[in-house]
């Protein structure tokens, strides 16, 4: 049991559910195949460089937009055909495909995860949910304990277990001047930093309106890639600061990078327990965020800074405040002591067990 495992996403694309299910598919026990509704395979590798590099199977079931029923059909048959007797699901749409498909084709073991819970705020979604829970009868799990009792709401009836994210420290270390040679930054100018898609609920326009506040201004650098950017940079430069706002695009050396940040910024609308957040933080990385989800248990207490959301005068403070004071603490063990990967890799790991 639990020899043969699929982990069923909506698009497998740049995100930090998606670094997770590579990162379980790769270091879980057995033999392990990642199914994306959404796109095929070698769409979905050319635009991801990551994935060229990835040993794990993908199949791209490219679902048709809207309902689309015949999608459960096929992927009993991909499930069958694979003999898959456990199934992870990630997300609603997953879960009302995937886990149909998995009980259809008579797989044991149904493990639904939840990222965040903001999506349930949808009145429809959450009934969508709470049907698709009742027709597959998942085992839940979240990946922060302020998710619990939101979780218990969505899904009632069943007992909800947390797996917070987790990082290998290994792999993130402090080299600063390396970093900024990467980037071409001078060593000695202070550096706001960012991680994460260019869409709108990530926040990137409340960040370059606080930068655009803070005097004197650092320099802002953006990783990551979305629908937003061409508006984002449009901002920047109406705002007078298309100078200092630098946009990586998509970035798969972003442990190389995250040293060159004097501040990490994470100016969500809403997250879950964001990787991203973590990975600063394991480089030394101060961090400051706003108070979303369950963001405030993954900065550090001693070095970081919580701001509220959509209020970007109070993000700039916070910046300000951050980088105006010494970098004394590295926060380094604080996600030494909470959020290491050995742990969310035994607790995963446990399920294909039970």
């Amino acid at each position: 049991m639990g020899n043969r495992v699929a982990h069923i996403v909506q698009r497998l694309a740049p995100g930090g559910l998606e670094v997770l299910v590579l990162e379980l598919s790769r270091h879980l026990p057995g033999e392990h195949v990642i199914v994306s509704l959404e796109g095929d395979e070698k769409g979905l590798r050319d635009a991801w460089p990551r994935l060229r590099e990835s040993v794990t199977p993908l199949v791209g079931m490219e679902k048709r937009p809207g309902l689309d029923f015949g999608l459960v059909f096929r992927l009993r048959a991909l499930l069958r055909g694979r003999r898959i007797d456990s199934v992870f699901t990630h997300h609603a749409g997953p879960l009302l495909y995937g886990g149909t498909a998995a009980r259809l084709a008579g797989v044991d073991r149904l493990i639904h995860v939840e990222h965040d819970v903001w999506q349930f705020d949808d009145p429809g979604r959450l009934r969508l949910m709470r049907l698709a829970a009742a027709l597959t009868r998942p085992r839940v799990v979240g990946i922060s304990d302020k998710m619990r009792g939101a979780l218990a709401r969505v899904y009632p009836g069943r007992s909800v277990e947390i797996i917070a994210n987790g990082v290998a420290l290994d792999r993130y270390g402090a080299d600063r001047d390396n970093a900024r040679r990467i980037l071409g930054l001078d060593g000695s100018v202070p550096v706001v930093g960012a991680v994460g898609r260019l869409e709108p609920v990530k926040g990137h326009d409340l960040l370059i309106q606080a930068v655009a506040a803070m005097t004197p201004q650092p320099v802002l650098v953006i990783a990551g890639d979305g629908s937003r950017r061409a508006a984002l940079e449009q901002l920047a430069s109406s705002l007078g600061i298309a100078g200092r706002v630098r946009f990586l695009g998509h970035c798969d050396n972003i442990a190389q990078i995250l040293p060159a940040f004097d501040v990490f910024c994470q100016p969500s609308r809403a997250e879950g327990l964001p990787f991203a957040v973590l990975e600063a933080q394991a480089c030394g990385v101060r961090v400051v965020a706003t108070d979303v989800g369950d963001v405030a248990s993954a900065v550090c207490p001693v070095s970081g800074r919580l701001a509220p959301p959509e209020d970007a005068a109070a993000l700039a403070a916070a910046l300000a405040a951050a980088l105006a004071e010494p970098a004394s603490v590295s926060p380094r063990a604080f996600v030494a002591a909470h959020f290491d990967w050995r742990d969310t890799l035994s607790a995963y790991a446990s399920l294909l067990k039970v």
